[in-house]
This record gives structure tokens, sequence and C-alpha cells, in this order.
């Protein structure tokens, strides 16, 4: 339910970090997918984008946040 945009300004921001197939198309893993879930809601809750950057950096690459999270 995202633009594209929103979508690459995630990226760009560093939120999300989708691969890139043979022909540098994105592909985009489940992680990412709940990664952006978690943006959504915790802007929803009034969180910032540094914030939620700052929650998210502090995962391992590639780990989806979880309820302990």
């Amino acid at each position: 339910g995202l633009s594209v945009p929103t979508i690459r300004f995630y990226e760009q921001r560093g939120l999300i970090a989708p691969e890139r197939n043979a022909g540098n198309q994105r592909r985009y893993r489940r992680a990412d997918i709940r990664r952006v879930s978690f943006v959504l809601i915790a802007q929803k809750l009034g969180l910032s984008l540094a914030e939620i950057a700052g929650a998210l950096a502090r995962l391992p690459q590639g780990r989806t946040p979880n309820a302990k999270d």
C-alpha cells in the first residue's frame, strides 16, 4: 500500500536494504516487508523516522523486529 517513492525513501534512510538481482532490480525479502510494517506502525504511534531508524539500527542486519523489541 506504499508508493514507490516512499519505499525508496525508506531505503535511502537505511530503514530497509533490499537485495539486487543480476538486472539491478530490487528484491524485497520478508524481513524488509516486516521492517516497513514496523516503520508504519511506529509512525502511527508518533515516533519520528530518526527514532525508528535508531531502533532498527540496534537490530542485527536483516533481522526483523519482534514483539520483544
